[in-house]
């Protein structure tokens, strides 16, 4: 099974690059796709050409296309994601692009510094639902969603999970979940 981790924050040292690299250290066959490097033009910018995309708009829409299961991580930012992963879904949820979503199980996790990041998951989650059914797609949305709080004092800058069971034990749950939904998903196709 191939597995995309979004870790949808473009600042340096961001907190949510910290669970991406948990989540990836718990699979096999996972490829981060950091934000640090995002260059998708914004709404009053123009759209992206499929012919031609830059090395990081060719990494992330072919890991997109070429996993079975796509963890899209976002830290929340007064209850919304973060405007680099609402630009990807305005710049990719289009007919050129929209066969990089399909056969695919998304999942996702918002994370926060505080008590938040279920709000940036549940919304995430209904943008996919919608995305799916527009462009009539073989795909679905896993309905656990991970809320990483606090997550500073959860997991090291190196993606090691610190002394907190509750989480840890939250985490692990939540990545073994999204990847049954993805085999069962995919072995009856």
């Amino acid at each position: 099974m191939n597995i995309t981790i979004i870790s949808g924050s473009a600042r340096i040292d961001n907190n949510t690059m910290r669970v991406a690299k948990a989540i990836s250290s718990m699979v096999e066959n996972a490829k981060i796709i950091d934000f640090k490097d995002f260059d998708l033009p914004y709404a009053n910018e123009g759209f992206l050409n499929f012919n031609e995309l830059s090395p990081f708009q060719q990494d992330l829409t072919d890991s997109i296309e070429h996993a079975d299961l796509l963890i899209v991580l976002t830290p929340e930012y007064n209850w919304f994601p973060s405007a680099e992963v609402i630009n990807m879904v305005h710049q990719l949820a289009s007919k050129p692009f929209s066969h990089i979503f399909d056969n695919k199980v998304a999942a996702f996790v918002g994370v926060s510094t505080g008590r938040g990041g279920r709000m940036p998951a549940v919304q995430l989650s209904y943008v996919f639902d919608k995305i799916f059914n527009v462009f009539n797609l073989q795909s679905i949305t896993s309905p656990k969603k991970f809320e990483s709080q606090f997550t500073t004092q959860c997991i090291s800058e190196t993606g090691e999970l610190l002394d907190n069971d509750a989480y840890n034990q939250g985490l692990k749950d939540f990545v073994q979940y999204s990847v049954n939904v993805a085999d069962r998903w995919h072995s009856n196709r």
